[in-house]
């Protein structure tokens, strides 16, 4: 299974400030047509998330993923969104497991760092792709946090869009 962490960046690796703020993307002015956001979620079937990125997304109102099945790795309960396809996985080998008996191919990993990195040490996270920003945040979450394995990044690409760089690599673990 195919299992991409598909995230944005600051240049010096964080996804968010302290308290989980990511309005620093929409200040940059990067429209969603530039990132080829689409075409990525065109090529997904199923999501995971960590809990707290659950909850900023509830938090937001609506679900904005179709109905993709969504894993959210947490062991609390959860509120269902309207339309979400909520399923709940207390580790990422049960949503590996899952999503497999789903017949499902390429997971989109949402977020977090802590998710990413526990995704890293378990070997299921195959893709990194990082929307790299133009800004640096000197704090906040880490893209990876919690990581004690190392991994080798195989490149897979670089494009230059307007106002940012995606970076793609193929994860192989040690």
């Amino acid at each position: 299974m195919k299992v991409t962490y598909y995230v944005a960046s600051s240049v010096d690796g964080y996804i968010a400030k302290k308290n989980g703020d990511v309005s620093w993307l929409d200040d940059l002015g990067i429209s969603m047509e530039e990132t080829g956001y689409d075409q990525f979620f065109a090529s997904v079937d199923g999501l995971v998330m960590g809990r707290n990125t659950y909850d900023f997304v509830f938090d937001y109102g609506t679900w904005p993923y179709e109905d993709k099945p969504a894993w959210v790795c947490t062991s609390t309960e959860l509120n269902v969104m309207d339309g979400c396809q909520l399923q709940k996985a207390y580790n990422p080998r049960d949503v590996i497991n899952e999503a497999n008996e789903l017949g499902l191919k390429h997971l989109w990993l949402v977020g977090g760092g802590k998710l990413a990195g526990s995704f890293i040490q378990d070997k299921l996270l195959t893709h990194l792709s990082i929307s790299q920003m133009p800004i640096i945040l000197g704090a906040g979450i880490k893209v990876i946090d919690g990581l004690n394995e190392s991994v080798r990044l195989l490149p897979q690409g670089v494009q230059h869009q307007s106002g940012f760089s995606q970076l793609e690599f193929e994860i192989q673990h040690v």
